[in-house]
């Protein structure tokens, strides 16, 4: 007796130590199986990217963020030196893929390394602007980047008005981001003042612009269904 029920005992042990073992796995393929419907619901949307946006590192995430509701923090003052360092590769990366001139990077890396203030503020999910200036009324810079440190928006008033050609910044700032490979790149109908360059990718869902007005300056990428731009 003492015998059966030793052996009773290991084999309720064992069967123990199996399902321990197992349930593990068995939660896995669930969910597993639930981030694949989630997947294909997601993939049936009409909105979803198609598969050249999906893997386009830019697009992909500025779609995200997209879809993400937004808590919009309004122009606040927040630490110079933490700007500085977040700014820093996106100057660099301009200077690298030569999307603005030279005289206007030079300006733009001075104004930020001599800024006295500066204020952020976040009005699109997962970005951040940082504005930058030294005195009331003077040259001012502001950088939106976004939490993955993607340069989504640049413009400013550095005192510079020669030398920046939409085209051909809207041009460079597309191959720094990685988008010359969108076969379906057009031109977009130029909107507002000044010298827009825009242009628009169905299947990255991204309209890219290039301004120049009156000394005012800019270049921003923003994710935007075929349906917003149709209506632009």
């Amino acid at each position: 007796m003492k015998l059966r029920e030793r052996w009773l005992s290991l084999c309720g042990t064992a069967l123990l130590v199996i399902l321990c073992t197992t349930l593990p796995f068995v939660w896995f393929a669930v969910r597993d199986r639930q981030l694949d419907s989630a997947q294909w619901d997601t993939a049936a949307d009409r909105n979803f990217l198609g598969a050249a946006g999906r893997e386009n590192a830019v697009a992909r995430e500025l779609y995200y963020w997209r879809q993400q509701s937004a808590e919009t923090v309004m122009y606040q003052p927040t630490p110079l030196s933490t700007a500085q360092e977040t700014v820093a590769p996106c100057l660099a990366a301009l200077r690298s893929a030569q999307v603005l001139p030279d005289n206007y990077l030079d300006a733009a890396e001075k104004l930020v390394a001599q800024a006295t203030e500066c204020y952020a503020d976040s009005e699109t999910a997962g970005a951040t602007t940082y504005h930058f200036n030294r005195e009331l009324n003077g040259p001012y810079l502001s950088i939106t980047v976004t939490e993955y440190g993607t340069l989504t928006g640049l413009n400013g008033k550095l005192g510079l008005a020669d030398g920046f050609d939409s085209t051909q910044v809207a041009r460079a700032y597309r191959t720094m981001l990685g988008l010359d490979s969108f076969t379906d790149l057009e031109d977009a109908e130029p909107l507002g003042h000044g010298s827009p360059a825009p242009c628009y990718s169905a299947d990255a869902q991204l309209y890219l612009v290039a301004n120049m007005d009156l000394g005012y300056f800019s270049v921003s990428v923003t994710s935007m269904t075929p349906e917003t731009y149709a209506g632009l």
